[in-house]
């Protein structure tokens, strides 16, 4: 497998779920890892797991949104692990709403959560690769960032952001050797997809009908994904969308 030891990775939304596998996943790469979450206590138990397994992580309590928390987490990091090398920008949110009862606060939890997040945190993230010579974002976006659901307005919107500040931030920063590029993820089985599901908001046996692998998709999918992309072995990758998403964007209807 692809190695990225002694590389200082950053991942958001560490937490739980994708960023979860995500942290495990370049952990066992050999990366030192900082798991971002809004409290650094909600990042304890996955940096434990990894300590555990033998690698190294520190938990860093950050709102992704707020500019002056991401400077200061960003310092931080580069002061107790060093200057980043990878950023994974996983932070996001969805909260569905019929667009005529959307209101004000619903779109902009989700352009902040999910767009400007991506904004400030791989800016910060630049700067310190910039100076050290290089460096690799991986952005986590969405299909629903080119395929269109109801109820779901600020979450395309957002997630068709991600895509294009993807493409933009590799060509301004290809200079600095710098890649960035996003992985458009499927319906991955995560709590937030059982939250919904409870809600009833989707039904997990619909989405694994549409799924042409009738399966929905796991943490380890996406992880193992980013860990290639991150890498050396995709030296050549930048400004691409990498779609993960079981082969539903590839059926073309719901």
């Amino acid at each position: 497998m692809t190695s990225l030891a002694k590389k200082i990775a950053v991942v958001t939304g560490a937490s739980r779920g994708i960023g979860k596998a995500i942290a495990l996943e370049l952990a066992d790469a050999g990366a030192r890892i900082a798991c971002v979450a809004t409290r650094a206590e909600n990042a304890a138990e996955i940096v434990s797991e990894i300590q555990q397994k033998g690698g190294e992580a520190i938990a860093v309590g950050c709102r992704v949104e707020i500019g002056a928390e991401v400077t200061n987490a960003f310092s931080r990091i580069a002061t107790e692990l060093g200057a980043v090398d990878i950023l994974v920008n996983n932070a996001g949110v969805t909260h569905p709403q019929a667009t005529l009862d959307m209101t004000e606060e619903n779109w902009d939890l989700h352009m902040n959560v999910n767009a400007k997040s991506i904004f400030l945190c791989s800016q910060a993230a630049a700067r310190q690769m910039k100076a050290h010579g290089g460096g690799c974002i991986v952005n986590i976006g969405s299909i629903l960032g080119r395929n269109a659901f109801p109820a779901t307005l600020g979450y395309c919107a957002s997630k068709a952001a991600v895509d294009h500040m993807t493409r933009v931030m590799a060509i301004e920063w290809a200079r600095y050797r710098i890649r960035v590029n996003c992985i458009a993820s499927g319906y991955i089985r995560t709590d937030l997809i059982d939250r919904l599901a409870e809600e009833g908001k989707l039904a997990i046996k619909d989405l694994e009908k549409r799924t042409p692998q009738r399966r929905l998709g796991s943490g380890a999918d996406i992880a193992k994904a980013v860990r290639y992309v991150a890498s050396d072995d995709a030296g050549f990758m930048t400004g691409e969308v990498m779609v993960i998403d079981g082969g539903w964007t590839a059926f073309g209807y719901y």
